[in-house]
Parts: structure tokens; sequence; C-alpha cells
């Protein structure tokens, strides 16, 4: 090409024809020449309703990160002969999405609809793709290790209302999330950790925002994500983020926005939802079968309560009739019993008050006589007392008890431990604060502690020595 502009002026403006037309001479060697390519398959949405097939081919690293891609075809004959090989072949599934296929390509351009490569034949027999062999080999890793349902296992509470989320902040998925709890008429409260969804720091970010929210103490961890290509959505089968939610101690749900293929997060999550607005309802379905379960639980009791409390009130009512019965019946026994009690216990009054107001006038005139002769007795003996006790003598019984209360102190304080080793004795005892009387107390070896007027001494027995003199204990 560079020699067509060589032979031109410099500042000559071409026609995007002449430029289309030398891109398409320069391409017409290499569309002559067909090549067996490996690649991954992207299908759009859209290519379902023409006839021919239109596809993506897209090259990936053992990340999954993308790096290749172009337009291909398969028009109509050839796409029906690929089909019948592929049933032939017992694989009609090959030509789904994110499926890697090795297929036979040539070159085409067209001026207008610009570069792709059309296909022609595909080998049956090339296998699953490194997406999919890199997601069974984590699943199959996890399940030898009897860990895929150790979150599942976790306890989800009765009323999540504190969520946790890990998403990229004002995404549409954080907006579909978040709109569909803000409108519910439950008081959700959102933790957000913004992380990328998907390039080499979904891993790190992922994991740091699940230990993060595991800290907070939320009631659930949600991961979401609005779509994408099979290869945006490769970020999250991975080993370590698999690993860090198998490991939470709080369910984790995950919404990933696909529709048909299953993730490792899928797997090892505790619950998993097709879309971010689905892992919200889900939530909010949640609160309201509780609110629901809790209204059905009130209606039940409160039913309950009202029929036990007809049945009491009608038990009640004929106790109370039957109670006024009675109680009528008893009082006329006992009005007739108390009236015929009274004229008895009257009658009877009467003539008792009589005998032993007799008996008190006689009682009375006694207990005079005798509290006079009592008094006169007591001031003779009062009297007779009196002229014995004289001051001096008290004074001097007095004066004895306090000199013998002063000998007895005296003796006392000459007992005391501070006075004794005042004098040169010292008092021993062992570690555990006894006092050792006797040899026969101590152990070779043993520490024993001496105490002076001035201060403790501490000593190792070496030897003992019986001298004869028993000690009493």
């Amino acid at each position: 090409m560079e020699s067509y502009f060589h032979l031109e002026p410099e500042n000559k403006v071409y026609r995007l024809q002449e430029i289309t037309s030398l891109i398409k001479q320069s391409l017409l060697d290499l569309s002559s020449r067909e090549f067996w390519i490996r690649a991954h398959l992207i299908v759009p949405k859209s290519s379902a309703t023409y006839r021919n097939y239109y596809c993506e081919l897209i090259d990936v690293d053992e990340l999954g990160s993308k790096t290749a891609q172009i337009r291909a075809i398969i028009w109509q004959p050839e796409y029906s002969k690929i089909l019948n090989k592929l049933r032939r072949a017992g694989m009609p599934d090959a030509l789904q999405d994110n499926s890697e296929v090795c297929v036979l390509c040539a070159v085409r351009y067209h001026e207008v609809y610009g570069l792709n490569l059309n296909i022609y034949d595909i080998d049956p027999s090339f296998g699953e793709s490194q997406i999919d062999l890199n997601r069974r080999q984590i699943i199959e890793k996890l399940s030898k290790e009897n860990v895929l349902k150790k979150n599942a296992e976790t306890y989800l509470a009765v009323a999540p209302l504190r969520i946790g989320l890990i998403t990229r902040e004002e995404s549409a998925a954080y907006n579909d999330f978040t709109k569909t709890l803000f409108n519910s008429p439950f008081s959700f409260k959102v933790i957000v950790a913004d992380c990328t969804m998907q390039g080499e720091s979904t891993e790190s970010e992922t994991v740091s925002a699940v230990r993060f929210l595991t800290k907070t103490k939320v009631d659930v961890i949600c991961i979401v994500r609005g779509g994408g290509s099979q290869l945006d959505l490769a970020w999250f089968d991975n080993e370590r983020i698999a690993r860090s939610i198998i490991n939470c101690p709080i369910p984790v749900w995950v919404g990933m926005g696909h529709e048909i293929d299953t993730g490792v997060l899928d797997v090892v999550a505790h619950s998993s939802f097709k879309t971010p607005t689905a892992v919200a309802e889900a939530l909010v379905n949640t609160l309201q079968e509780l609110l629901h379960s809790l209204e059905f639980a009130s209606e039940r009791l409160q039913n309950t309560v009202d029929r036990r409390l007809e049945l009491s009130g009608r038990e009640l009512s004929r106790m109370i009739l039957g109670a006024c019965n009675g109680f009528r019946k008893q009082q006329e026994l006992v009005q007739q019993r108390f009236s015929n009690g009274t004229l008895r216990v009257s009658s009877q009054f009467e003539e008792r008050f009589s005998s032993k107001e007799i008996f008190l006038d006689n009682a009375n005139q006694e207990l005079r006589r005798l509290c006079d002769w009592s008094l006169n007795v007591s001031s003779r003996r009062l009297i007779a007392t009196c002229k014995h006790i004289t001051l001096p003598r008290y004074l001097k019984i007095l004066a004895e008890w306090q000199r013998r209360l002063a000998e007895r102190e005296r003796q006392l304080l000459m007992l005391m431990p501070e006075q004794i080793l005042r004098k040169g004795y010292t008092i021993t005892r062992n570690l555990r604060s006894e006092i050792v009387r006797s040899i026969a107390q101590l152990q070779g070896s043993e520490v024993i502690e001496t105490q002076f007027i001035d201060g403790y001494v501490r000593s190792i027995v070496q030897k003992t020595e019986d001298t004869g003199n028993e000690t009493e204990n």
C-alpha cells in the first residue's frame, strides 16, 4: 500500500472508496487462503433472527483477558452442513455462546461491510473452552474438599434488613438493586463495598469487600453485576473469590446477570439469582413472607384468644350465676344461724356477766389489800438497804476493781508478741504461715521464716537435732 501513496502528491485527498479498494487489493492474496482457527465463539442475541449465522471470534489468555476479536459469518448453505455434521457427532450445541471452537475460515473484506471471516467447516472433536475448563476445574477441586455447600449452611437472619452490597457503585446493577429495595415497604440498610466487576483487580477487591462486610456484621452479603459477555463474567470464576465466600460466616447471595451459564460463585454461594433485581426481589419477598407469616400467626392468635375469652366468659357467667344462687342460700342459712346464736349468746353473756361482776369486786378488794402490804414491805427493805450502801464504801469497792483491771492489763501487755520479741525471743514460721513449735514440723531443705523485733529472716533447714524436751501444741 505504501507504494501507491508514494507516487501521489503529499496533499492529495482520497475518496473513501479508493482507500477501501486499496485495502481489498492488499488482502487479495490472503483472501485466497483458508485457515483452521481456534477461538471463543461469541453469539449476539440478535443473530437468531437471521438465516445466516453471525458471530464473533475472540481469543483470550490464561486469565480470560481478551487478546483478539473479529467478526465472523457462516452463510446459510455452510451453516446447514455444519449443523448436520455436529448432530452426527453428537454435539448439536457446539455453536452456543462462549464455546471454544476450531473452525475453517477465510479472510473476506467488503468495501461497505468491512473485514470479517467466513466460516466453512468445524472440527467437532476440539473440546471445551478455556473459560469452561477453568470453571469446571475450580468446582471439581472444591467439590473434592467437600466445601461447596459450606456457605449455604450458614444461618440467614429471620429478617435480613442489614444488607452488604458488592458491586460497582452507581452502575445499572447498583441502581436496579437499591431501587427495588427502597421501593419496598421495608427499612433496608445497605452498606456498599465499591468493587471493579471485571478486570485484574476484581479478585483482590472482591475478597477485601467480603472481609470488610463480614466485620460490619451484616445479615446477608449480595454480589451483583449487570450481565455482560462470558469473558466479562469469567473474572468471577476465581478460586480465591470462591474460597472467600465459602469461609464467610454470613450468607452470600449472587446475581451476576446471566441467563444460562452457571458460574463458580453460583455454586458456592448461599443462594444464586439471575439478575441483581432478582436478588433484591428475593430479599423483599423474604420479608414479605415473614410479614405474612406474622400476620397469619397474629390472626390465629387473635382468633384463639377471642375463642378462649368467649368460652371463659360463658364459664365465668355460669359460675357467677351458680355462686350467686349458692351465696344467697348460704346467706339465708348463716343469717338464721346467726340469729339463733345471737339469742343464745346474749342470754349466756348476761348470766356470766352477773357472776363475773361479783367475782371482780371481790378480787379488786383482795388486790388492793395485797398491794398495800407489798408496798409497806418494799419501803422498809429499801430504807434498810440505803442505810448499808454509803458513798465511801462504794468508792472503795470501785477503786479495788480499778486496781485489779490495771494489773490484768499490765499482765496482758507483757504477753503481747512485741514485748516478747523485745526480750530477745523470736517467732519461727514455715511458708504456710504456721508457727513452728517443734522440730517435728520441719523437713530437710525446708524454708523457714524467723521474725525479730526489727524484721524477718528466711533460712533453709539443713539439720535438726532432738534435745529430748517435748513441746506442747
